[in-house]
């Protein structure tokens, strides 16, 4: 006969209770069965804690097994006193359930922490709570003691954390022997520590962001002599901690079970290295940076198809980030836009719900999988599609379904780590796009487990704050538009209005001049397939930056500019465009130092430092901030925009940037196919 699993339960202790006085006697019994290692608390102290319900009382089977002592001494903190089991009932997670209990019940406290003298050994038990040691301290013992401070992290991110999460750069977590290169003195011989350290150069700043899985705090804290533990431990102090997420043991396992099976047998220290990886890809970072050898070799051939991360040496990612020899598309925090595809998906696919399960949010997976089955099971009005690159990655997953004139966005969800933020924008605009082709008339996103960013993201787009949604439409209504005449009520407008455009209005208005090459990158333009870019990838960023000689300081802003794509310089004749092939909205101008313009501005433009200064003069730059490009459907040739150019007396040729009349954008945007019966 099959025993029946002990049940298991934990909950306050209720000081005015039926059985309130048994209980405590029940708890007194237990703490003096394991006084040696809790040590001395007078009653007094248990029947305050009992009063503030901060005793939990763990049950098995009916009966008091064990207890949680807690106290709140800071308003951020939930120190655990004294964490107690009865050595029968050991190994039943009762130890867990009591601290889960509290941790609930203070749902505003952000951090847990215990005290405990590091000769009890029982580290192990800690760890299984998911703590982990942050410090230490000398103990009260007479023939002297050293207490670890073990601590984990609960509640509400933290600001640090927010911030760390919403970042638009790479997330890269450091392995221990990484951490340990960065933060240990030249005293200690560290192999190839030259390596790990170009991850602090001037050049790396503002490319990514470093953190640590917690799991390093437990690697560290066995690091000798005490001397360099503690300066590592400080130094850590630096870095924002990812945050451990509930599935880390069982994804930690599953890793574990992917190794070749001879190189687990060989170094058993790839379980330790699964919990660093585990709470990296919960995480949703980008990298996994590591010295470990055995760990590259073991992950090397599917930890970056199966769960979107690269496991690299330090070296290998400085090479990622360095930026390539020759102008390339442009790239928005280093992710490109090229090579991004949609993908329509007919059937449920499990390893596309665990690339975009909300694991910070603690989503159950049986809840998304119901989600997305809902949506394949109206394949006639819904669509379930995913954006990926030529690599396999995953970068946004959308469910959509048109009834009506209403499209629902049931799903909406981009990948972990540096992916969200940045195309969080253009993800938005993609719906837009294929509401209008549905000929919706609105949009309302219902998406459960809606990310933090994407929110502010649809909240600066337009949708409603409460509702989350908006009214859409290609062609502004002339009723709402009619009061609109400034530069900046236009501006303002076609901002929130996307892809609306209100002609007949006094805008000022800039034509300016670009060669190919950088029209490629800076606008999107492609001189092989004119439209090119609505069928590929996303555009990544909604703002961008031209760099020019400051030849022209007076621009009236807001503006538009219209860009004509010209001839690269040496290139033959044929290859020339000579044609007006996109518009966007100027949203800034300033003549800037050349330093200032390269530090503040190179990520969200084309040119390499050396090419921003060819083109300063006197050590001074222009920078021309511009954002919502759209290329032009049917892009205008010389000979028809020559004809135009004359009509709002502008002479061509056209070989620098020059200002004309609005009513030259009005006309040009009216030459589009269809643009009237829109």
């Amino acid at each position: 006969m099959v025993r029946a699993s002990p049940t298991v339960v934990a909950r306050a202790w209720d000081s005015d209770g039926v059985m309130a006085a048994a209980e405590f006697s029940r708890v007194i019994s237990l703490h003096r069965g394991s006084k040696a290692t809790l040590g001395h608390l007078p009653f007094a102290a248990f029947e305050e804690a009992g009063r503030l319900g901060h005793l939990v009382l763990g049950i098995v089977d009916g009966e008091i097994e064990g207890y949680v002592l807690y106290g709140t001494p800071r308003h951020h903190t939930l120190k655990l006193v004294h964490v107690c089991v009865n050595p029968d009932t050991r190994g039943l997670g009762l130890a867990r359930s009591m601290v889960e209990f509290a941790v609930a019940s203070n749902p505003e406290r952000s951090t847990i922490t215990a005290h405990c003298r590091s000769d009890y050994g029982i580290d192990d038990f800690w760890r299984s709570l998911d703590m982990t040691p942050s410090n230490e301290r000398p103990g009260r013992a007479r023939k002297g003691s050293t207490l670890t401070i073990w601590t984990r992290r609960i509640g509400q991110l933290d600001l640090l954390e927010e911030a760390l999460y919403a970042s638009s750069l790479p997330l890269a977590v450091l392995d221990s022997n990484v951490v340990i290169d960065l933060y240990s003195s030249d005293a200690v011989d560290r192999h190839d520590r030259q390596e790990s350290l170009g991850l602090t150069e001037d050049w790396v700043v503002g490319l990514l962001e470093l953190s640590v899985s917690p799991e390093v705090s437990v690697d560290v804290n066995g690091f000798t002599p005490e001397a360099e533990r503690k300066r590592i431990q400080s130094g850590l102090g630096e870095l924002v901690p990812v945050r451990r997420g509930s599935g880390m043991r069982s994804l930690a396992d599953a890793l574990v079970a992917q190794m070749p099976p001879d190189a687990v047998r060989r170094d058993s220290s790839l379980f330790n290295d699964a919990k660093h990886l585990a709470d990296a890809i919960l995480a949703g970072a980008d990298y996994f940076v590591t010295r470990d050898q055995v760990l590259l070799e073991a992950t090397r051939d599917w930890i970056q198809s199966e769960h979107g991360i690269e496991v690299v040496r330090p070296v290998q990612l400085l090479q990622r980030l360095i930026p390539p020899s020759a102008l390339s598309e442009f790239r928005s925090d280093l992710l490109e836009s090229v090579g991004l595809s949609w993908h329509r998906i007919a059937a449920s696919d499990p390893t596309v719900e665990e690339a975009f399960l909300d694991y910070v949010g603690g989503e159950k997976a049986t809840f998304f999988r119901k989600q997305l089955q809902a949506i394949l099971a109206k394949p006639a009005t819904s669509r379930l599609e995913m954006l990926a690159d030529e690599r396999g990655r995953r970068w946004a997953l959308l469910g959509t379904d048109v009834s009506g004139d209403v499209m629902t966005v049931s799903t909406i969800r981009v990948g972990r780590g540096r992916l969200g933020s940045t195309i969080a924008f253009q993800l938005i605009r993609h719906i837009r796009a294929l509401a209008l082709a549905g000929r919706a008339t609105s949009i309302t996103v219902k998406e459960p487990s809606l990310a933090p960013m994407l929110r502010t993201a649809l909240e600066a787009d337009g949708f409603d704050s409460t509702t989350l949604s908006v009214a859409i439409a290609s062609r502004p209504d002339d009723a709402l538009t009619a009061e609109l005449t400034s530069a900046e009520e236009v501006a303002g407008y076609e901002r929130m209005n996307w892809p609306q455009l209100i002609l007949d209005r006094d805008v000022p208005l800039w034509v300016i001049p670009i060669q190919p090459t950088y029209a490629r990158g800076l606008i999107g333009y492609n001189d092989t397939l004119l439209q090119g870019r609505d069928k590929q990838a996303l555009g990544l960023a909604r703002e961008f930056v031209y760099f020019g000689a400051p030849t022209i300081r007076n621009w009236s802003l807001p503006a538009r500019a219209l860009w004509y794509v010209t001839k690269d310089d040496g290139a033959k004749e044929a290859t020339a465009v000579r044609a007006l092939v996109a518009h966007s909205r100027i949203v800034d101008c300033a003549v800037i130092g050349v330093d200032d313009a390269v530090e503040q501005y190179r990520s969200f433009g084309v040119l390499k430092e050396r090419e921003i200064r060819a083109r300063s003069r006197k050590d001074k730059v222009q920078v021309l901030r511009f954002e919502d490009t759209h290329i032009l459907d049917a892009p205008v040739g010389r000979r028809t925009l020559d004809e135009i150019l004359k009509k709002y007396k502008v002479n061509p040729p056209l070989l620098t940037t020059r200002a004309a009349a609005p009513g030259l954008f009005d006309e040009i945007l009216r030459l589009q196919p269809g643009y009237e019966s829109r």
